[in-house]
């Protein structure tokens, strides 16, 4: 592949012979698209528990096309090949994600199952994450931009044990949401031989 098709496929270009055609999703400057600059992610109404005391979001561009990325993200039966700290995972519900969808993941030594409460085809998904007591709220938006795509995963923790311990909950949830990010954006330019941009961004 000649170097102007690799640039166009690693930006999230679509190359179809000697023609170039953009992803569906409007593309957007990077500086606009920033999620620290925009409050909460939203997926179809769906956001965060804005009013829970611990809340993160971590973002990092992505020199891939967002089909791979998306690929990666919902293929959940096959997490363990790029996170395997969150597996064992699995669908419990077969076909695409949609809302209701569940599938049964294992972050930090714990056992959840997830319900999917909205889901837009490689733009964004959302699910509920209940598990011992703490009720999490988890979004990840993927947004073409200037050089690649955005990757976004923001998540809300509430209930009791993050109430005990807001700083360690506070500490947790960014430094696994940093890593999420960090990984799928490795293994998505791997797959596709794409250089790697900076590192990710939390708020």
């Amino acid at each position: 592949m000649n170097p102007k098709s690799t640039f166009l496929r690693c930006a999230g270009i679509a190359v179809l012979g000697a023609a170039a055609t953009l992803a569906t999703t409007p593309v957007a400057a990077a500086d606009d698209a920033r999620p620290a600059t925009r409050g909460h992610e939203v997926c179809r109404g769906v956001t965060v528990d804005k009013t829970a005391p611990v809340i993160s979001k971590a973002s990092v561009l992505v020199k891939a096309p967002v089909a791979t990325l998306w690929r990666l993200h919902t293929d959940i039966d096959a997490w363990s090949g790029w996170i395997p700290e969150i597996t064992p995972a699995s669908k419990n519900t077969p076909g695409p994600l949609r809302p209701g969808s569940t599938f049964t993941w294992s972050p930090q030594n714990m056992t959840v199952t997830s319900t999917v409460t909205a889901v837009s085809p490689q733009v964004c998904t959302a699910w509920a994450a209940p598990v011992n007591g703490i009720d999490g709220v988890h979004l990840f938006t993927f947004k073409p931009v200037r050089g690649g795509v955005l990757v976004t995963t923001e998540e809300s923790w509430a209930g009791a044990p993050v109430e005990a311990d807001v700083p360690g909950s506070q500490a947790s949830l960014d430094a696994g949401l940093r890593d999420w990010v960090n990984r799928i954006r490795d293994t998505a330019e791997a797959r596709t031989n794409c250089p790697r941009p900076a590192t990710a961004l939390t708020d």
